[in-house]
């Protein structure tokens, strides 16, 4: 009588062990894949909100948006007249319970209320892919570009925020939206006068992050300094172990950069 033929089990075998190595040699090309996907997307959210920030300043006698959130205190509710500045880019709801979809929605009128809303009514646009499940909102904008806030108020270094387009020199080069990780009621902090963070860098884009730029574009920038290394990889592992020494960094060139992104110029010799 003819009987078919069957694999082993040792064939079995053989195949589940080739298709294993397989799986093991093509998963991390996939994850590869998969970051600069969602890279891509967090790169083009920041020309997006770029281009909206240009277009307001177009609409308004070249008066930029407020880096600020509109908050009135740091409680988990919407602000309240009288705001903190008068054109807030997004509002403020507090810092999130992403668990509480009730917060969520906070977080959603906070950016419906935002004087940018109007130019970039898709909320999708206001967070990275990489963005906490139920965050709404992960960009900011530095803290120096129109800050123009009703008590006043002047940079890390003593530089005046600038309010009007026509004040920013060199906007190919001046960094507007930045991926901060996470939610902020200000804008982005970083020190003029030295060497030193003090928001911390993120790194969360394969040790690297997303910017807009004043004249509209945008692009991804990776992480050089061993320096920005060392601290993004502590800030990853224990947030809690960073110390102020930790976030002076003389001769980093990514503070360099970020620095000249923002201000222009370096407020001392490096």
């Amino acid at each position: 009588m003819y009987r078919k033929k069957g694999f082993t089990l040792i064939e079995l075998l053989v195949v589940i062990a080739i298709i294993a190595l397989l799986l093991s040699i093509l998963m991390p090309s996939l994850q590869k894949m998969q970051m600069q996907v969602k890279t891509l997307v967090c790169t083009v959210n920041c020309r997006s909100l770029s281009a909206a920030w240009t277009a307001y300043a177009s609409a308004n006698d070249g008066m930029i948006v407020s880096s600020t959130t509109g908050y009135s205190s740091y409680s988990n509710h919407l602000s309240m007249v009288p705001l903190l500045c008068a054109n807030p880019w997004v509002d403020w709801a507090g810092y999130p319970n992403y668990d509480d979809p009730a917060n969520k929605e906070l977080q959603i009128q906070a950016v419906e209320r935002g004087v940018l809303y109007p130019y970039v009514e898709t909320i999708e646009v206001y967070r990275c892919p990489l963005s906490k499940k139920g965050q709404v909102k992960c960009y900011s904008i530095p803290d120096f570009f129109g800050n123009e806030r009703i008590d006043g108020h002047i940079s890390m270094g003593g530089q005046e925020a600038l309010v009007k387009m026509g004040q920013i020199r060199m906007p190919s080069e001046r960094i507007i939206f930045l991926d901060e990780d996470d939610i902020s009621y200000g804008g982005f902090t970083v020190y003029y006068d030295q060497a030193s963070w003090w928001d911390w860098p993120p790194s969360r884009h394969d040790d690297g992050i997303t910017l807009g730029y004043a004249d509209g574009h945008s692009e991804y920038y990776k992480w050089r300094g061993k320096d920005t290394l060392d601290l993004t990889r502590k800030i990853r592992e224990d947030p809690g172990s960073v110390t102020v020494g930790d976030l002076s960094q003389p001769g980093n060139e990514d503070l360099f950069m970020i620095q000249k992104g923002i201000f222009g110029e370096l407020g001392y010799l490096p």
